[in-house]
Formats: C-alpha cells, structure tokens, sequence
C-alpha cells in the first residue's frame, strides 16, 4: 500500500506544478518521488517511489534519518542549511544532492520543495518531489570534461605571455601597464580555479574546496571590481553609494568572481549608457550586496530558477545572448561555502535586482551589538 505522502494529494500536487519546481521527468513516474516535511515536528515523510529510487526497504527506519544517512557529513549540513534559508525567506528550495544507497549505489537526485500554508498565513509543512538525475548527471559529466579539457589549453598560453609581458615591462618607469597585466594575470589564475572546482570530470560536489580565508572590508572589494568595470564597459555608468566598513571573513577572489558575474550580467542585459547601481549594507546581522539594473527584467516566477545549474530563461532576449547556465549556479555555490544567500527580484522601476548575503565577522558583529546596548542604557 502507497503511503500518504501528503495529507491531500491533488492540493499538494497541484501547488508543486504552480510554483515551476515540477520534475523534468514527470512523464516516467519511476523517476519521481514525492516527500513533505512537518515543520512543527520536524517529520519527513515520503512516497513508495521514493523509497524504491533509494533502495530503503520497509524493514528499515524512515523519514528523515532514513535519507541523510545515504549522504557524507559535509552535505548533510549543505542541505539541511539551504533547507532553512528556504523555509526562513519563503522561498522555493532546489538542490542535487549524490546519494550511496544501501546498496552501495552512487546516485544523484534534485530535491525540490515549496512552502505549504494551511492556516493563519503560517507555513506548517514543506512539500517537493525527488527527482533521479543520475543519468543526466553522468552526461553532463561528459560534457563539462571536454569544456575542461578545451578550456585549459588556451589559458596556459594566455598567462605564459601575461608573464613574459610583465618580464618586459619590469624594467621600465611607467608603472600602469604592469599593474594592469597582474590583474590580468590574477583573473587567469581565479578562472583556472573555477575550472578545477566546477568543471572538473568527477563532478562530485563534496570535493574539499581550499578556501583562503581573510578578513576584509567588503567596500574595497566592490570598489575594485566596480572600477575593473568602467574600464571594460565604458559605455555603461556604474555607482556605489559610500558606506561605514563591513568586514566579512571570506575567500576574496571567489567573492570578486561573484561581483563579476553579478555585473557582467547587469551589463550584458541592459541597454548601452544605462545605469547599474551596487548597494552594500547592514542587514540582520550579515552584509548584503545588492546589484541593480535597468536591463529587460526577470520572467514572472522565475527568480529562484536562475541561480539552477544550466538553467536558461524562457525570456528571447536573454537567449540570444548564449548564456550556458553556470554563471549564476556558481555564484549560488560559492556563497553557500560562505554560508550566506543569494536571491534575485524584479526591480520595483525595471530591470533586476540581484543580491547576495556574507556573514558579518564575529568581532564587527560583537563590537556593533556592545555598542548598541550601550546606547540603549543597559
């Protein structure tokens, strides 16, 4: 006897097909599972065909426990911190997430889920389907192997002459070509790392990432990055508006790859002499950055999809612009090791509204919270 997954079934299946979270083999129902997850008591529950995908045998404990066991430590704590970022933001949630089964069976599976509201405006339970994406992981597993291979060819020629140029200009009293060619030479060596972390053939998402840690003013960062910008895109008009300093603790050059892409996109899909606008600031407790435009906007709905990996809009005139759907993934996956958030929004004037989360470093944070309960006369 099928288990009920959902108190009623056609709401809950009717209110996954709305929110755009719906499998993308919901044809072959050996594929697709369906789960809900009892927020108050913290319950999983889930369907046959889930437990058949996982190889879980009735004998055997179930719910949550049941699931988690099949993953390493390190995604345990991934997927239950973006499950609560989810439920905390009422967002949609979406993550693949590799698998051993009890068989010993390497698997990989998307997990979706939206917020089910029942009473009161209050969220009492999260319903979602479990998708098997082993085979179409296996594929692009393929694929991303040979963009490695052709990628890395052409940027070892590129950083040789970077550094013979540097060599030449050694010797010489003008100082700005060698400054201009080590930030080129330091851009190769970041996209070298984004090939090792993200597009290296194993396409196994618990590789030990290196992160080199420091501690620094985000304001400088986007300052650097912002004047990068007008130098490459001259037609364009970028403004940030000064601000107090906000330290975060993170790897620098993967959180400047998370300005470029965030801008790049700005510029990319917006017309030539708009405006594109950065906003830092201090929000509960984390520093967020905001990257405004006045491009074509985002589809109705599709908001959350974006930061999905290979993930393209529906929209013809962000088509035509050949985009292959990591950009945003990856931001999505460096800022989750720093464990903050990214979302995007429609601007309230046009355009589009991209943002993203860091936690503000603990001594800041102690320092801002003794001196507001100073001020507060405690």
């Amino acid at each position: 006897m099928q288990e009920k997954w959902l108190t009623n079934k056609r709401e809950g299946q009717a209110m996954i097909n709305r929110s755009g979270i719906s499998p993308e083999y919901s044809g072959e129902g050996t594929y697709v599972g369906y789960w809900k997850l009892l927020l108050g008591a913290n319950k999983l529950t889930f369907c046959s065909k889930v437990r058949k995908m996982l190889e879980i045998t009735r004998t055997k404990e179930s719910g949550m426990r049941a699931i988690l066991k099949l993953m390493q430590p390190e995604q345990r704590r991934e997927l239950i911190f973006e499950m609560q970022q989810a439920c905390s933001n009422g967002i949609n949630f979406e993550r693949n997430v590799r698998l051993t089964t009890s068989k010993g069976k390497v698997k990989w599976m998307r997990i979706t889920g939206i917020l089910y509201y029942r009473r009161w405006g209050k969220a009492e339970q999260m319903v979602g389907t479990i998708e098997d994406m082993t085979q179409k992981v296996n594929e692009e597993c393929m694929s991303l192997a040979i963009v490695n291979h052709e990628l890395r060819a052409p940027l070892t020629i590129i950083k040789l002459n970077t550094q013979m140029l540097i060599n030449q200009f050694a010797g010489t009293l003008n100082k700005g070509p060698i400054k201009l060619l080590n930030s080129v030479d330091q851009h190769i060596d970041n996209m070298t790392k984004v090939l090792e972390d993200y597009l290296c053939t194993s396409h196994d998402e618990l590789r030990v990432k290196q992160l080199n840690l420091s501690v620094f003013d985000i304001h400088d960062v986007v300052d650097t990055v912002i004047n990068e910008m007008k130098t490459l895109h001259t037609s364009y008009r970028f403004y940030k508006e000064p601000g107090e300093p906000l330290m975060v603790r993170a790897d620098k050059y993967q959180i400047v790859q998370v300005l470029i892409n965030y801008i790049t996109n700005a510029v990319n899909f917006s017309p030539t002499c708009s405006h594109v606008k950065v906003n830092v600031s201090y929000v509960n407790g984390e520093v967020e950055v905001a990257v405004h435009d006045q491009g074509i906007g985002i589809p109705f709905g599709q908001e959350q999809q974006l930061f999905q990996r290979f993930y393209r809009c529906d929209q013809k005139a962000v088509r035509q612009k050949n985009s292959k759907g990591l950009g945003l993934y990856l931001v999505k996956k460096i800022i989750t090791e720093h464990y903050g958030s990214v979302r995007a929004e429609r601007g309230k004037e046009g355009g589009a509204v991209f943002y993203f989360t860091l936690p503000l470093h603990e001594e800041q944070k102690f320092a801002r919270t003794h001196y507001a309960v100073a001020n507060a006369g405690y």
